[in-house]
């Protein structure tokens, strides 16, 4: 596949090396001639050209010779609207057009509770990183002992990440002896900043993160027991009413959470309070986090706590106050992923980076071989599903030993009913396969399924 990127910023060039790293051709584009002299010299098989998408002939000599796909991430929405729509109009008249995605903040583009936008334009996905984080903190927060929540095969089939606690029945016993009732299968472990992949012999300790999958409507069940003190989360609190803050409070609401909105600004909470108007959501105007402060808005008796404030040291600063609040859940949203390692120092459950989240988003899309989406679990670690088509090499083949080094069958929707890979011998066409892949795994299993 040749890839074309506009813009070589955070999300742009985070889609540049992932594609790149799976051997596809990429090519980035901007304006900055110094951002581009860094990115040169980052070692990235990617080529990159100083150029204006917005200019029917600057563009139109990047997109001879045929592009599959055209993304546009620019810092600005207009000139990513325009970039994809010049890209239709001036690809070559003998190549099928490119698939176009453009990164669009504004939320007049999307519908209510919507993370994307597909067709609006004749562009074929919008996607805003704000709303992508509202979504997966919005899926984390409605299941219990789960700190992520991702959802495959058209919402059947779901992958949770759980904490492993001290008192957890899965602490200190092998995976084949874990005591569970669902049917459910960890796939795989993170520990220390590193990712494993489940094995027989793999044997969680308290601290842990495991990676669950199970059939979406067992998921809560699953995760309880992982961690049977998790209590349900009725009541949420979030440090910041932005472009995050406020959406996520409105989705809680109307799921039947309550709901505390702190923020800082003094006009920022005014117009909070404006537009929350549902009777479950206070919005305060808390000029500093602290502790004290925290209390006495009555952020202690909240369930969870969401820190999405306008920079990472706010964010980071309100979430060690609220750990010593002892809350169920704490939980940050990042700009920058490099701060990750240091939120989980501070007791930081998990984290969301926008950014990366509207990068997820526009890769489900990018890849061959039946791939109908993929989302990175966390550093290292990816989930890819798969849908077993006819002329697909694995269709047929016995289960075992089917995939290649480095990946991990977690789960096959087949007719509509989710098994594990236990429950059947053979693959089948039309199975929608869900696999899990650390290291150069999902390059390998491109490979043999022939993308």
């Amino acid at each position: 596949m040749r890839a074309l990127i506009v813009g070589a910023g955070e999300v742009g060039w985070y889609l540049a090396g992932r594609l790149a790293r799976e051997e596809h051709e990429v090519v980035v584009l901007d304006r900055d001639p110094d951002l581009l002299l860094r990115r040169s010299r980052a070692g990235l098989d990617v080529r990159v050209e100083k150029a204006d998408a917005t200019s029917p002939r600057g563009l139109r000599e990047h997109l001879a010779g045929g592009v599959d796909l055209f993304v546009a991430v620019t810092a600005s929405d207009a000139s990513n609207l325009l970039a994809c729509l010049l890209a239709r109009e001036h690809h070559p008249a003998d190549q099928p057009p490119p698939r176009t995605m453009a990164r669009v903040r504004d939320a007049g583009y999307y519908a209510p509770n919507a993370e994307t936008a597909e067709g609006t334009l004749g562009i074929d996905l919008l996607v805003s990183p704000e709303l992508a984080a509202v979504g997966d903190l919005f899926s984390t927060l409605r299941v219990r002992g789960a700190v992520r929540v991702e959802s495959f095969a058209g919402g059947k089939l779901s992958l949770a990440e759980c904490l492993v606690t001290e008192g957890s029945p899965a602490a200190h016993r092998s995976l084949p002896t874990r005591p569970h009732a669902t049917r459910s299968k960890v796939a795989a472990l993170l520990r220390d900043g590193r990712v494993h992949l489940a094995t027989k012999d793999t044997t969680p300790l308290p601290g842990d993160h495991l990676v669950l999958c199970a059939p979406r409507d067992q998921l809560k069940a699953a995760c309880r027991e992982i961690d049977p003190t998790a209590g349900p989360i009725n009541r949420v609190a979030i440090f910041g009413a932005g472009q995050i803050g406020v959406p996520l409070a409105a989705r809680l609401a109307a799921a039947g959470r309550e709901v505390i909105v702190l923020e800082p600004d003094e006009h920022r909470a005014r117009d909070a309070a404006e537009t929350l108007s549902h009777r479950s959501i206070e919005v305060v105007w808390e000029e500093g986090a602290s502790e004290a402060s925290m209390r006495e808005a009555g952020v202690d008796t909240c369930d969870a706590f969401v820190s999405c404030a306008s920079d990472d040291r706010t964010t980071l600063l309100a979430c060690t106050h609220a750990d010593r609040l002892e809350l169920g859940l704490v939980l940050a949203v990042l700009s920058r992923e490099e701060f990750a390692p240091l939120a989980e120092a501070l007791g930081v459950d998990g984290t969301v980076a926008p950014r990366l989240a509207a990068a997820e988003r526009i890769l489900q899309t990018s890849r061959g071989g039946g791939a109908r989406k993929s989302t990175l679990l966390a550093d290292g670690l990816e989930a890819i599903e798969y849908t077993i088509a006819a002329d697909n090499p694995l269709a047929g083949r016995p289960i075992v030993g089917a995939f290649p080094r480095e990946t991990l069958l977690t789960a096959i929707v087949r007719d509509g009913e989710v098994k594990l890979p236990r429950e059947l011998e053979r693959l089948q066409v039309g199975d929608e396969a869900l696999v899990l892949a650390v290291g150069q795994g999902a390059t390998r299993l491109g490979t043999a399924l022939g993308a």
